[in-house]
């Protein structure tokens, strides 16, 4: 892969993983001033959170590789 390519994947990637967690805490922080919680989020919805992250980076990871 030529460089230039690699650099402004990793850019574009980088961009679009920070403003998505950005919204996904700017929505939590809203749902919780909205039923006067303390937290956040729940320690379910932390759960659900980062298993649902880790589902997309898998399915990310089979989109990438290379099937024979």
């Amino acid at each position: 892969m030529k460089s230039n390519i690699r650099t402004l994947t990793l850019v574009i990637g980088t961009l679009a993983g920070a403003f998505i967690g950005y919204r996904a805490a700017m929505t939590f922080i809203e749902q919780s001033e909205a039923e006067n919680r303390s937290t956040p989020i729940t320690a379910q919805q932390g759960l659900q959170v980062g298993l649902t992250a880790l589902g997309a980076l898998k399915q990310l990871s089979g989109i990438s590789q290379n099937k024979k």
